[in-house]
C-alpha cells in the first residue's frame, strides 16, 4: 500500500501540501478556516459606509493592485523573474483593513492575489494560499487597531490628521507583527530544506524595512481615498515612480549578474576554442612527423638488411629532422599553456650576446645560415633558455616564409634597451595580416596551406620577450623582407674572454 503523501504526489498543485510535515498541515488549515471565519465574527469593528460605497472602495483597491502588477511586469519583464511586485499585495489588504468592513478582505486579498498569479507569480499553490490567509489576518489586527483608535470615524484624516497618522502608524505595526509571526510559524514548522528561503528573509531587515515602506503607502492610498476619492488620480502616478524606484536596485543588480554570467560564458567559449585549437595542433603538427617518424623507423632495419646504406642514412635524417620539428612544438605548446594559466615567469640574468646569436645562426642549415653582428660585450638581462627559444622561433619563421634569415644584429639604444633583430629577405608580412602576427594560432590565409605552422611561434617569443621585461616587434625590412626585433633590458656590461 502507498502513503496518502505517496499517492497524492503528482496529483495536481496541492500533491506537495500532503507531503508537507503534518505540523504544517495542521497549522495551514487552522490559519485558513480562521482567515474565513473570524473576517464575518469581527464584521464590526470596521467603518460602517453603505454597500455601494463598499463596493466603489473595494474597486479601487483591486484595480491600484492590478495596476501594481502590471508595471511591476512592465519594468521587470515579467513576474516570473522577481517577485518585487509581489510584496506590494499586503499593502492593499492593509488599505483594505483600513477603509472597510472586515469581511470585504475575503474578496479584495483574493483577487488581487489571483491576479498577481495569473500575471507569472510561481509560488506553490498551498503555500500561496497560506499567504493569502496570513494577510487577512493581520489585516485583521490591523484593523482591530484602527478601531480601537479612531472608533466609527470615517475620515479619519480629518482636521490636522495627527489622529489618523498615529492610528495608521499603530495599524502598520500590529499588522507588520502578526504577519511576521504567521511566516515564522510555516519557517518553524517547515522542513528546513523546503523553508530556508523564508527563514533567512525573516533573520534580516531587509524584510522589515521593505514591508514597512509597503504598508506605508497602502496607508496612504488609505488616507487619500478617506480625505477626497477623486484625489486617488493623483495617487497613481505618485506610486507608479515609487514602483520604478523600488525596482530599479533588483533590476540593475540582475543586469549585473547578466553581464558577469555573459563574461563567464564567453570565457568557457574561449576555453573550449582553445581546446579544439590545442586538439588540432597536437593532430597536424605532431601527428605527421610522428608517422615520418614511424614510417622510417620501420623501413630502416629493411633498408639495413639489404645493405641500402643511402636510405638507412636518409631515414635517420627524417627521423632526426621530425623528433626535432615535434620538439618545437612541444616547447610551444608548453609556453602556450603557461602563458594561458599567467604561469609564465622567468629569472632574468646578465647574458652575453654573442654566444647565444652565434649557437643560434650555426644550428641553420648552410644554405640559411645568417650573419651574425654583435658586439663582444653586449649583453642583457634575461633567462638564458627563454633567449635561445626566442631565437630559435624568429629563425625557424624566417626559414618558412623567407627561405632564411640573411642576418642576425644586436645593438642597444643607449636608453638601457637592446634590439635584437632577425632580418630576411623574403616576400615580408602582407599589411592586412601584421594587427595579427602575435595572436596565437594566428595564420596568414594565402600561406597557411602551403607552410607547416601552428601560429604559435610569434606567440610564444612575445610572451617570453614580456615575461623577461622586453617585447618583440615588427617592421618591415628594405629594400624587401621582414625583420622582427626582441626588445630586452641591457644587463651589465661584460668583457670579452682574452
Amino acid at each position: 500500500m502507498t502513503s496518502l503523501g505517496e499517492s497524492a504526489a503528482g496529483r495536481g498543485p496541492w500533491a506537495e501540501f500532503w507531503t508537507a510535515p503534518p505540523a504544517v498541515r495542521v497549522y495551514l488549515a487552522a490559519v485558513g478556516v480562521a482567515a474565513v471565519v473570524l473576517p464575518f465574527g469581527l464584521r464590526g469593528i470596521g467603518p460602517h459606509d453603505p454597500s455601494w460605497a463598499d463596493v466603489g472602495t473595494a474597486t479601487m483597491l483591486v484595480l491600484v493592485s492590478v495596476l501594481n502588477v502590471e508595471i511591476g511586469r512592465r519594468l521587470a519583464g515579467g513576474l516570473a523573474r522577481t517577485h518585487q511586485p509581489h510584496k506590494a499585495l499586503s499593502a492593499w489588504a492593509f488599505a483594505s483593513a483600513l477603509l472597510l468592513p472586515t469581511p470585504w478582505l475575503l474578496v479584495v486579498v483574493p483577487l488581487t492575489y489571483a491576479h498577481a498569479r495569473w500575471r507569472g507569480i510561481r509560488v506553490p499553490l498551498w503555500k500561496w494560499f497560506g499567504s493569502g490567509a496570513y494577510l487577512v489576518l493581520a489585516a485583521l489586527a490591523a484593523a482591530a487597531t484602527r478601531h480601537a483608535t479612531l472608533g466609527d470615524t470615517t475620515n479619519w484624516m480629518a482636521g490636522d490628521g495627527r489622529q489618523g497618522i498615529l492610528a495608521m502608524l499603530v495599524a502598520a505595526l500590529a499588522f507588520l507583527a502578526v504577519e511576521s509571526l504567521l511566516f515564522a510559524g510555516s519557517a518553524v514548522l517547515g522542513s528546513a530544506e523546503d523553508e530556508a528561503w523564508l527563514r533567512q528573509t525573516l533573520s534580516g531587515m531587509s524584510f522589515y524595512a521593505t514591508e514597512v515602506g509597503v504598508l506605508l503607502i497602502g496607508g496612504l492610498l488609505a488616507a487619500v481615498w478617506t480625505g477626497g476619492a477623486w484625489f486617488v488620480l493623483l495617487f497613481v502616478p505618485i506610486y507608479a515612480l515609487g514602483q520604478r524606484a523600488a525596482l530599479h536596485e533588483p533590476l540593475r543588480e540582475r543586469a549585473e549578474t547578466a553581464m558577469q554570467l555573459a563574461a563567464r560564458n564567453h570565457d568557457l567559449e574561449l576555453a573550449n576554442q582553445f581546446k579544439i585549437d590545442l586538439m588540432g595542433v597536437l593532430g597536424h603538427e605532431i601527428g605527421n612527423p610522428l608517422t615520418a617518424i614511424l614510417a622510417h623507423a620501420e623501413m630502416g632495419p629493411d633498408a639495413a638488411d639489404s645493405g641500402d646504406t643511402a636510405f638507412v642514412s636518409e631515414s635517420f635524417a627524417v627521423m632526426a629532422r621530425n623528433a626535432h620539428q615535434i620538439r618545437r612544438v612541444l616547447h610551444d605548446l608548453l609556453g602556450l599553456v603557461s602563458s594561458d594559466r599567467g604561469a609564465l615567469t622567468a629569472y632574468p640574468e646578465p647574458t652575453r650576446l654573442h654566444p647565444h646569436l652565434t649557437a643560434a645562426a650555426t644550428s641553420q642549415r648552410p644554405e640559411a645560415r645568417p650573419t651574425v653582428e654583435c658586439p663582444e660585450d653586449l649583453s642583457v638581462l634575461v633567462q638564458p633558455g627563454h633567449l635561445d627559444q626566442m631565437l630559435a622561433n624568429l629563425l625557424t619563421n624566417a626559414v618558412k616564409y623567407a627561405g632564411g634569415a640573411s642576418r642576425v644584429t644586436a645593438r642597444t639604444d643607449g636608453a638601457g634597451v637592446v634590439e635584437i633583430s632577425v632580418v630576411d629577405h623574403g616576400p615580408g608580412v602582407p599589411e592586412a595580416f601584421r594587427d595579427h602576427l602575435f595572436e596565437r594560432f594566428s595564420r596568414e590565409a594565402d600561406t597557411a596551406g602551403k607552410v607547416m605552422g601552428a601560429g604559435l611561434g610569434l606567440f610564444i617569443t612575445r610572451e617570453l620577450a614580456r615575461a623577461n621585461g622586453g617585447d618583440v616587434t615588427h617592421r618591415p625590412a628594405h629594400p624587401r623582407g621582414a625583420q622582427f626585433s626582441i626588445l630586452l633590458p641591457q644587463g651589465f656590461t661584460q668583457p670579452s674572454s682574452p
